[in-house]
């Protein structure tokens, strides 16, 4: 099972990146996040978690859509079950994923955010999402987003830097 996790990676890896080099790649087009998650799983109670995450922004596809490539890390923090009955009562996931991030720009500070891709980790397979974003200048920019994985539900608040 994990050898094919590691291809999957492997394959979404080398396609984000002859997606790019078709594109000529653009160091200013790379962004870095984090965030807090408030994350749900069935028959436990909520977890306060994490995300840090890594993209690159591919030219407008249309008039204000575009498509960015995003890959990271997520942790759902420690959730207690509901109903117990063994030692060991938390229920914690973790683990890598990469999705592909479809942005239309509502106005020039509003972007309506539409996600898909796999998660890599405790929770592998189809992962998903919808939000909005809101630029607060030329370097930053929050996210409020729903991101449903096959177990784990969370509503998330990210910050995005461009360094360059």
């Amino acid at each position: 099972m994990r050898l094919s996790r590691v291809t999957a990676l492997f394959l979404v890896a080398m396609l984000f990146s002859s997606a790019a080099a078709a594109q000529g790649f653009d160091l200013r087009r790379l962004f870095f996040g984090a965030g807090l998650s408030d994350n749900t799983v069935t028959g436990s109670d909520d977890g306060a978690g994490f995300q840090v995450f890594g993209g690159y922004n591919f030219p407008a596809i249309a008039r204000n859509l575009y498509i960015d490539a995003e890959g990271g890390y997520m942790s759902t923090g420690t959730m207690e079950r509901r109903t117990c009955t063994t030692t060991s009562c938390d229920d914690k996931m973790n683990g890598l994923w990469a999705n592909g991030v479809l942005r239309y720009l509502v106005t020039p500070q509003i972007e309506l955010i539409a996600r898909g891709g796999l998660d890599f980790g405790d929770d592998d397979g189809f992962m998903g999402g919808a939000g909005v974003g809101y630029i607060i200048g030329f370097r930053f920019k929050v996210r409020l987003e729903y991101v449903q994985r096959d177990d784990v539900k969370s509503v998330q608040l990210n910050v995005i830097f461009y360094p360059w």
